[in-house]
């Protein structure tokens, strides 16, 4: 009887084995970094006004409408990288009067208390008028890449 156990459990181990490989095991590409979804703003579709995408580092943290006394306007919460919040409006509100905006659009930063040397410098949130979506593909409908969260998901990004 303990001879036919291990030669079950042996049985078990080698058929584990054999049929590892294909029980949601990744595919060995050498990239060990995970994909990045396409940045919410360059992507096209949901754009800022006038195709605008900011000319400094930035992180798109967060997009979607939100009703305020003005009506639905947009809000759109990005995180600045290597320059201050007053760099980053000067840089911001340039690059909207080139574009010819004159849609009424309030920016409002906030630089983090952190070193000199961190990458990430502050918080800058846009109140801009609403956009419908402009492209109808895969990437425009993904949350994780427009950062347009339902309103019951919590910040995912």
């Amino acid at each position: 009887m303990r001879r036919l156990l291990v030669l079950s459990a042996a049985a078990a181990a080698v058929a584990l084995v054999v049929v590892s490989p294909f029980l949601g095991r990744a595919d060995v590409s050498g990239q060990y970094r995970p994909l990045l979804p396409p940045d919410g703003l360059a992507s096209g579709c949901y754009p800022l006004p006038g195709g605008v995408v900011p000319e400094f580092a930035y992180v798109l943290r967060r997009d979607g409408d939100m009703l305020s006394v003005d009506g639905l306007r947009r809000r759109a919460v990005l995180h600045y990288d290597r320059v201050s919040g007053a760099e980053a409006t000067a840089v911001l509100e340039q690059q909207l009067a080139a574009a010819g905006v004159d849609e009424p659009v309030t920016i409002t930063t906030e630089d983090f208390d952190v070193p000199a040397d961190s990458v990430v410098r502050g918080e800058m949130v846009l109140d801009l008028p609403v956009v419908a979506r402009q492209r109808d593909e895969p990437t425009c409908r993904d949350a994780n890449s427009t950062k347009r969260f339902a309103p019951d998901l919590v910040d995912r990004s």
